[in-house]
């Protein structure tokens, strides 16, 4: 025996006659433990095979070196440290223990003794089988089910294979043959300790750092202190056009702690709260030409981001000059680069309106004279309560009033979308984009038209003093038009 535990490579100060020393001591003590309890010792020996623990100062136990090693092989306890570990055996003597079962060789009544007691085992998933994983626990066949092997659903179940986990044994029928394990009760467990702890030190407004487990559609799982707390999408960045894709599972992150709900169990995180706001520091200007990318579009228009964290608000009436658009999709779509204007700048607020710049003519370039002077044919686009607005034939949209339409009684049945409508400038305002049209005036106009060239051809029959007659008669009907 004194072969089988001699290691000058892990403990050079115990001779061989120290060592069958702490042996005899070991099998001489008979002290009341059972399969099941967890002890707290300290470790006196380290061996090839096995090592020693000095528990309750009174008694020496037995615990496989390999629960003391790295997985290269090097030790990660040494000497002197404190550890706590469950008895496994108390048999003619001989306590053994152990801080997983599973490590080394185990039987079913070493597992009876885990399900009995709530020891923790350690086992490696093999296989997705139906219903949900087989688990080898030192060579014995476990089932754990799909809801048991985390506390959260995985997208990936083959993420969880050839992986070893500690588990809970939760079933163990037919002497073994039927053992069914979670490891979502450990993480449960563990999850509550760390809780307990966390809550005698956390609160709001603390920036702690953690490790992303997870990524979502609404956000990312960071584990902090052992508990896993959520960072919502929209804390994740300052731009709306975020790109979750940046954070990667496994990256360690800092954040701040923006609530707490212990009731809930929810810790709720802000990434983007450790970087400067952009709007304190954004030199965006209005006039200011400048491209942008889409970020986000709804039905009424766009959202486009200027600058990192910088968004401004694109309405579907700013899409185009020259003709009506339906859905914002006809124009731009989420991703794509565009030119846009900065129409107008609200810091206090935080907006900016933007218009989108195209390679139409704009027809409010028009001169002045051109739109007063003439008459203009127009499609109906929109009817409500106080007028008619309608695109005319060269882009411009204009407004008739009620009280300058020529049928108002009932406009949703004598106007409809997409009718054609002619109508004369009542008021043309070119920096506003401001135009009223009347239905009623182009009527004007167009007898005005009629008139004139009915005087002027009879003025050139007629000679200048019948056509002075002509002149001063239809000056009289002009008026009477006017009127």
């Amino acid at each position: 025996m004194t072969d089988k535990f001699e290691s000058e490579e892990y403990n050079e100060d115990y001779s061989n006659e120290d060592f069958e020393k702490l042996l005899e001591e070991s099998l001489n003590v008979s002290d009341d433990y059972q399969p099941g309890d967890m002890v707290q010792g300290v470790i006196v020996f380290t061996g090839k095979e096995d090592s020693f623990l000095n528990i309750a100062g009174k008694s020496e136990a037995v615990i496989s070196t390999l629960e003391l090693q790295n997985d290269d092989g090097t030790l990660k306890y040494k000497k002197g440290d404190k550890v706590e570990a469950y008895v496994v055996s108390a048999k003619e003597g001989e306590i053994r223990v152990t801080f997983t079962i599973g490590k080394g060789e185990a039987n079913p009544e070493l597992l009876k003794i885990a399900f009995e007691n709530e020891m923790p085992v350690e086992g490696t998933v093999t296989a997705e089988i139906k219903g949900g994983f087989s688990v080898n626990i030192s060579g014995q066949r476990c089932f754990c089910p799909f809801s048991q092997i985390d506390i959260k659903s995985s997208d990936s179940r083959e993420a969880y294979l050839n992986k070893t986990y500690a588990f809970k044994i939760i079933e163990f029928k037919e002497n073994g043959r039927n053992i069914i394990v979670s490891r979502r009760a450990i993480l449960e467990d563990m999850q509550a300790q760390a809780e307990d702890e966390l809550k005698k030190t956390l609160k709001k407004g603390d920036i702690v750092s953690g490790e992303i487990t997870s990524k979502h559609e609404f956000g990312i799982f960071v584990n902090i202190g052992g508990i896993e707390a959520l960072v919502p999408k929209s804390e994740s960045s300052w731009s709306r056009g975020r790109n979750d894709g940046d954070f990667k599972t496994g990256e360690k992150v800092e954040a701040r702690i923006i609530d707490i709900d212990w009731n809930s169990k929810k810790i709720t995180l802000s990434i983007k709260q450790l970087t400067p706001e952009p709007w304190t520091v954004h030199k965006l200007q209005e006039n200011q030409t400048i491209n942008g990318r889409v970020a986000a579009i709804i039905p009424q228009g766009a959202f486009v981001e200027l600058e990192p964290g910088i968004d401004g608000f694109l309405h579907i009436s700013k899409m185009s000059v020259t003709k009506k658009i339906s859905r914002p999709q006809e124009m731009i779509n989420v991703g794509d680069s565009i030119n846009v204007k900065i129409n107008s700048i609200n810091d206090k607020d935080k907006k900016i309106s933007l218009e989108l710049i195209t390679d139409e003519a704009d027809p409010w370039l028009t001169a002045e004279d051109n739109i007063m002077n003439e008459t203009h044919k127009g499609t109906v686009e929109n009817i409500n309560n106080s007028g008619v607005s309608i695109r005319l034939s060269n882009g411009m949209l204009g407004f008739i009033p009620k009280n300058e339409l020529l049928n108002s009684s009932d406009m949703q049945k004598n106007y409809n979308a997409g009718s054609e409508i002619t109508a004369s400038v009542k008021d043309f305002d070119k920096n506003s984009r401001k135009l009223i049209l009347s239905e009623k005036g182009a009527i004007k106009k167009e007898e005005e038209k009629e008139l004139n060239a009915f005087i002027s051809r009879n003025t050139e029959a007629s000679g200048t003093s019948l056509g002075g007659l002509f002149k001063d008669k239809f000056s009289e009907i002009q008026k009477q038009v006017k009127k």
